[in-house]
């Protein structure tokens, strides 16, 4: 190969070589955005794993420590890290009725006299049969000291168009849990009442997750799954849990106060308590008597055979000693049912069966003087055909506590009708987890109001995980509270077992008293008319029905603004203003207040616009077509702010009330804001106006430049001085 011709092939190659680096050039971008990809994804094995959340994360430290904001962290028994006693619990009541006269009264037993029977009774017959203490109780209502006062009882506030619930505690004296349930519910409602929109958990959130046993806000389904069953139960996220319903609505709260008389009794069973506490388990109960314990009253049942014989043993015979509460409340009372009561009503001997269940003393007393005795017991029928129902029992109410119940029960007429005002009854009892309605005494027997007894039953299972059925499926009983109540006053009547021990570990009866806490208010609210509000749960009514929101009302030039409200044509609302009404208020935010909520406007007062029907069509939330009502908001034309409000509807029985929009819908009310509208007159009068100020403004300027400027004329304003001197 010659010189020239290796040198062209060199040239060749260079001139090769850099055609080819544009296009390697031009290729790399690409190559690089195929191949970056997979450069960047590291081995799954390698991958970092998501940060755990823990309850610290999302909520305050008290919330995630559960300390209560009604009481220092280190009180325990206020943090329900331990277990009241009778004098503690009786204290407490009496703390909180002083500091909060204006919704809650303590009593101790009744005042007496005679009572709903005829019967002359006195203060001390409601006192325990050993200890001699009555049993202690609160009324919750609004102005608790207005309304009537019952001699009898001792109350007052009572109100005839509110209705009245009964809750007890302690039937048994081994149930701790009985009481501390009660305690914590009246801690909630008297620190929370009279607020609205409080962060309960310190999400930044308000009134997201209600009392219904569902993380309703998902807050507890972002923790690590070792923090989401937090009460150890078995059930991540479930009732009970941190994060489940933990952030109810306090204006709820205040609503059931201000529409409702609450008796709330926590220790029923005094005397018992007291033994179970003091005498019979050793300290500690939780480790020496978890789940056993002391169950009756204090009676003395000593039987000698012949009188007068002195009993010289005045210590409680725990052989015999004692009736079991439960058992002695007179409706079906006394039926041999073996295993639930003494095999002979009436009868208890040391040694004998089913002592711990006795019933109480068999009564001989002809009541209806008629010359035999027992003859027609309490069940609602007329069992010897003379014309009287239930004239002459052969036991029952035999003791001071159920005496007392009896007694509240039968002279609690507030709107003198001659019945019982109690529509609604709840019992705590431990334990088992479960959710007890009528009835009790019968197997393979229902109520007439089996269906609706039914609706509530599961509802309140659902809030807390428990199981729901007939009380006589768990096992018959007779002489029970709840039989008694529904039997006798048509009251429907709830017992629940709480919790899976007699004396439960202090460790546990925090998340324990707040799994059960949404029970009570959920009985608080239905106890207005309960068949009627099992009827639209049922049938999904009242959830069917809207208020408009913020972004479809149509706010005129002038004028009131209406707001309406979207019902269902089946319900059967009452057209009284005190009942069924639009509630709204104005507020005028500063600059600093544009982010006031619930809790800041809490004291500004609403005012209620009436609703009338009109005759267009809606829509409701289900699909069918409601009835449009509208209210009109009488709203000046000159004010600039925010109009706040919400609908409140009562039924023609009498339930009350039913709110919206409802937390899931938005909260405790809607809100939007109002412009400036009043007019700006004429157009006519506008320009004449104009005229009238440009003739005067203008007008008046050329005057005076032309009196500066005339030379034939006094300078304005000068000193005659200086005219002189001017030559003017």
């Amino acid at each position: 190969m010659d010189m020239a011709s290796s040198n062209e092939d060199t040239v060749g190659a260079r001139t090769a070589n850099r055609r080819r680096v544009p296009a390697l050039a031009l290729l790399l971008p690409l190559l690089l955005s195929v191949l970056a990809p997979a450069i960047l994804v590291a081995p799954a094995a390698a991958q970092e794993p998501e940060p755990e959340v823990n309850p610290e994360d999302i909520w305050s430290y008290d919330y995630a420590h559960q300390i209560f904001p009604w009481a220092i962290s280190n009180n325990d028994q206020l943090q329900f890290r331990a277990y009241h006693d009778y004098d503690s619990m009786k204290l407490r009541m009496e703390y909180l009725a002083d500091r909060n006269p204006d919704i809650l009264s303590f009593q101790e037993g009744l005042i007496g006299g005679v009572n709903a029977r005829g019967d002359e009774m006195k203060a001390d017959d409601y006192k325990g049969w050993y200890y001699n203490n009555p049993s202690p109780w609160v009324k919750i209502t609004a102005d608790v000291t207005g309304g009537d006062c019952h001699a009898f009882v001792g109350d007052c506030g009572n109100y005839a168009d509110r209705p009245d619930i009964m809750l007890v505690g302690v039937h048994h004296a081994r149930e701790w849990m009985s009481y501390e349930v009660p305690m914590f519910f009246l801690e909630t409602l008297v620190f929370y009442y009279g607020q609205a929109g409080i962060d309960n958990d310190g999400d930044g959130l308000v009134d997201e997750d209600p009392w219904d046993g569902i993380d309703n806000d998902g807050d507890c389904g972002r923790l690590n799954a070792s923090a989401q069953d937090s009460n150890n139960d078995g059930v991540a996220c479930g009732p009970g849990d941190l994060g489940v319903d933990e952030d109810f609505s306090e204006q709820f709260i205040t609503d059931m106060v201000n529409t409702r008389e609450i008796y709330l009794i926590p220790m029923l069973n005094v005397d018992g308590n007291i033994y179970d506490r003091e005498e019979y388990c050793d300290y500690p109960a939780w480790e020496t008597c978890y789940r056993s314990g002391w169950r009756k009253n204090l009676r003395d049942n000593t039987v000698t055979g012949v009188t007068p014989i002195p009993d010289i043993d005045e210590e409680v015979d725990e052989g015999c000693d004692g009736v079991d509460l439960n058992r002695n409340f007179q409706f079906e009372w006394g039926a041999p049912l073996g295993a639930t009561g003494p095999l002979f009503p009436g009868m208890c001997y040391a040694g004998g069966v089913n002592n711990d269940v006795y019933n109480g003393p068999v009564d001989t007393v002809d009541n209806d003087e008629d010359g035999k005795i027992n003859e027609d017991h309490v069940d609602g029928k007329d069992d010897d055909a003379d014309g009287l129902v239930d004239e002459d029992w052969m036991g029952g109410n035999s003791e001071p506590e159920t005496k007392f119940i009896q007694d509240l029960t039968e002279m609690n007429d507030d709107d003198g009708d001659g019945s019982s005002e109690f529509k609604a009854t709840l019992t705590w009892h431990s334990f088992s987890e479960l959710v007890l309605w009528p009835w009790g005494h019968c197997t393979d027997c229902t109520t007439p109001d089996d269906e609706y007894l039914i609706y509530h039953g599961q509802v309140m299972a659902a809030m807390t995980n428990y199981a729901p059925m007939q009380s006589s499926d768990l096992y018959p009983t007779t002489g029970d509270f709840c039989d008694w109540h529904y039997g006798v006053h048509n009251s429907y009547c709830y017992t629940v077992e709480i919790g899976n021990a007699f004396h439960e570990f202090p460790e546990d009866i925090a998340h324990t008293a707040v799994r059960n806490v949404g029970l009570p208010f959920y009985m608080v609210e239905m106890a207005d008319d309960p068949k009627y509000r099992a009827i639209v749960g049922i049938e999904n009514t009242t959830h069917s029905q809207w208020l408009v929101p913020p972004d479809e009302i149509d706010v005129p030039t002038k004028g009131d603004i209406p707001i309406g409200f979207c019902l269902d044509t089946t319900f059967p609302y009452t057209t009284n203003l005190t009942r069924t009404h639009l509630s709204w208020r104005f507020v005028e935010p500063t600059r600093q207040q544009d982010d006031f909520g619930p809790t800041e406007w809490v004291e500004v007062p609403w005012k209620m616009a009436p609703f009338e029907e009109t005759e267009d069509f809606c829509v409701l939330l289900d699909g069918s077509n409601g009835t449009l009502l509208s209210a009109d908001v009488p709203f000046p034309n000159t004010l600039v702010g925010k109009i706040q409000y919400r609908a409140t509807l009562g039924t023609t029985s009498g339930a009350f009330p039913f709110t919206y929009p409802s937390l899931e819908m938005g909260g405790n009310y809607y809100e939007f804001g109002v412009p400036y509208r009043a007019g700006f007159g004429s157009a006519i009068l506008a320009v004449l106006m104009f005229a009238f100020i440009a003739t005067m403004v203008w007008g008046g300027l050329g005057y005076t430049l032309r009196a500066m400027f005339d030379d034939e004329r006094d300078v304005l304003a000068l000193p005659p001085d200086m005219k002189d001197r001017e030559g003017v």
